[in-house]
């Protein structure tokens, strides 16, 4: 058995329209974050990836933004207005980027350029 270098014979990378969070990386990681999910890499990471299970339980949470503590409503908000968004176009964001992610496997994988 070895541990060879290989190189990959098809390797198609693609993405979708990207008009959201202009220069607000560390913002995006914050809400990820805020909403109780993980991502790979650190705040300051231009590609990451999150998982789409944790990406649903952000939307769910803005969607019930609400029902939820004060202290967890608080800190949302407060990472949805440095976006410089309302939470409906937040949301509304994070709902596209999910209907248009990757549907191989279970993350979103996510790049500023």
């Amino acid at each position: 058995m070895g541990y060879r270098l290989h190189v990959a014979k098809v390797y198609k990378v693609e993405f979708s329209l990207g008009d959201a969070f202009n220069y607000k990386v560390e913002e995006v990681h914050s809400l990820i974050t805020a909403c109780g999910a993980s991502y790979s890499g650190e705040s300051w990471d231009s590609d990451f990836e999150v998982t789409k299970e944790d990406w649903e339980i952000m939307i769910d949470k803005l969607k019930h933004l609400y029902d939820l503590s004060e202290d967890e409503r608080e800190e949302i908000q407060g990472a949805v207005n440095d976006l410089g968004c309302t939470a409906d176009e937040v949301l509304h964001m994070l709902e596209y980027y999910l209907e248009n992610a990757d549907t191989e496997d279970g993350y979103l994988h996510l790049a500023f350029f």
